[in-house]
């Protein structure tokens, strides 16, 4: 599931870019709005993504915080 929703968020991203990219070579009087978009989903996507992510384990009983941060226990783990 991390997997899927973050492989998507790359999609996502990196056609923003590639669109803003392309509307600035062709000197589209949207390019301003189009990387502006491209900025704000920078930020937006990973919250989301991380926000589907915690409401997954909340609906399956477990405490929000268990899986999305699985790393903290495995460095804990090592001391």
């Amino acid at each position: 599931m991390k997997r899927i929703l973050a492989l998507i968020g790359i999609i996502i991203l990196v056609g923003l870019y590639v669109a803003a990219f392309i509307l600035a070579i062709l000197n589209s009087p949207d390019t301003g709005r189009m990387f502006m978009a491209a900025i704000v989903c920078t930020v937006m996507i990973p919250v989301m993504i991380h926000l589907l992510l915690m409401m997954n384990n909340a609906r399956k009983g477990k405490d929000v915080l268990d899986e999305t941060y699985s790393y903290r226990e495995k460095k804990d783990d090592k001391k």
